[in-house]
């Protein structure tokens, strides 16, 4: 069954891909509590935390985020302590991958994505962390910052896979931007460290705000107090962290955050290709 364009899930695929997202996700936890590392849920997975104690029953993700400095460390400890089952996907670590953010994906599934085709690794049923950077007062500042950020991340993002676009005059245009930005000696590791360091400008320092430059909705920036310290609530069938001041976090994100959206908008576009393996 499709919605217009998209694909929708069944109850039992958004189920059933929900239990694996879930399985993840404690894992995941587990690691970071292990090291005390601070994470928060995120987007639609902190307003499910609230609105409706674990997922939003239409969502087909989690999404959890952390400030700078425990995202780098926890890099590394998953990179090194996730079970074998998982990869872990950020593009510090794959070649062709161009996400500044991470995703901890499970083996042996498949959850296509519109450049899965693109890219040589696989990606899998998994879960994001985002990442808090720090911003100053000055909403210019901020706004050039988050400019900045998509002027750096469309270099990463053309160097390192080569699609084709909805036209064939654009399709003509991406190929050969690519071909030039790695045929030029500024390869995509490059861009990918002046893309962090544009990320991490304001970091040098401690701020009073802070940002997740990935946020599709735009610039929008956060007061850092409204996050730290965490505390626990109830997602399915155990707890979490979540930020201190979430009624004003959500209210940010998404105004009046109790109110459930009408049924014909409750679903999430599913892949075209969703294998369980053997999960």
């Amino acid at each position: 069954m499709s919605v217009g364009e998209f694909k929708k899930y069944s109850d039992e695929e958004i189920k059933h891909l929900q239990e694996i997202e879930l399985m993840i996700l404690k894992d995941v936890v587990s690691i970071l509590d292990k090291h005390n590392l601070k994470y928060y849920m995120y987007g639609g997975s902190l307003l499910g935390t609230i609105r409706h104690k674990g997922f939003i029953p239409w969502d087909d993700d989690i999404d959890i985020i952390l400030f700078r400095d425990d995202f780098d460390k926890a890099l590394d400890i998953l990179y090194n302590e996730l079970p074998e089952k998982y990869d872990l996907i950020q593009m510090d670590y794959i070649e062709d991958c161009f996400g500044s953010f991470a995703k901890v994906s499970l083996k042996n599934t498949t959850f296509s994505r519109w450049y899965t085709s693109y890219v040589k690794y696989e990606l899998g049923i998994n879960i994001d962390l985002f990442i808090l950077d720090n911003i100053p007062k000055s909403d210019f500042l901020g706004k050039l910052h988050h400019y900045g950020y998509i002027f750096f991340y469309q270099f990463v993002i053309n160097s390192c896979i080569k699609v084709d676009m909805y036209t064939k005059f654009r399709t003509k245009l991406h190929h050969a931007v690519y071909d030039i930005l790695n045929f030029i000696p500024i390869n995509r590791r490059t861009w990918k460290k002046l893309l962090t360091k544009e990320m991490t400008f304001f970091n040098n320092k401690k701020t009073e705000r802070v940002v997740d430059c990935f946020n599709l909705a735009g610039y929008m920036p956060y007061q850092r107090d409204d996050f730290e310290p965490a505390i626990k609530a109830k997602f399915e069938d155990f707890e979490v962290k979540i930020p201190k001041n979430y009624d004003k976090i959500l209210t940010q994100i998404y105004g009046d955050y109790m109110k459930v959206p009408p049924k014909e908008d409750r679903y999430n576009a599913a892949p075209e290709i969703l294998d369980f393996g053997e999960y």
